[in-house]
């Protein structure tokens, strides 16, 4: 059995060196975006006067006006004590005025 031999040449194209720029940042505290606070909403103050006026109450309104704990009012609500919200937004429950009003004696 013969064996053949055969020469290849291959010429490669001229590479041009191209100048490559690469940017590094380190990652610092100042850099990273900061995250807002996670966790149990907070009491935000309401007059209960603003039960009068079309308007929504989120979590924080209705632990300020019972004057509960953010546990307390999701407790409640699974009792059937809170009314259930009448929407939710961005996973977030919320009540209109007029549907809390009536457990403050507000008509």
């Amino acid at each position: 059995m013969a064996h053949h031999t055969t020469a290849f040449s291959f010429v490669a194209p001229e590479i041009l060196p191209m100048p490559i720029n690469i940017v590094c940042k380190p990652v610092s505290a100042e850099t990273k975006k900061p995250k807002g606070k996670q966790g149990h909403a907070k009491p935000i103050p309401i007059d209960k006067l603003a039960l009068l006026k079309p308007g929504r109450l989120r979590p924080g309104h209705l632990m300020h006006l019972y004057g509960i704990s953010h546990s307390t009012l999701y407790k409640r609500r699974e009792a059937g004590l809170i009314p259930k919200p009448d929407l939710t937004e961005h996973h977030r429950p919320i009540w209109f005025t007029s549907t809390i009003a009536p457990f403050f004696g507000v008509k």
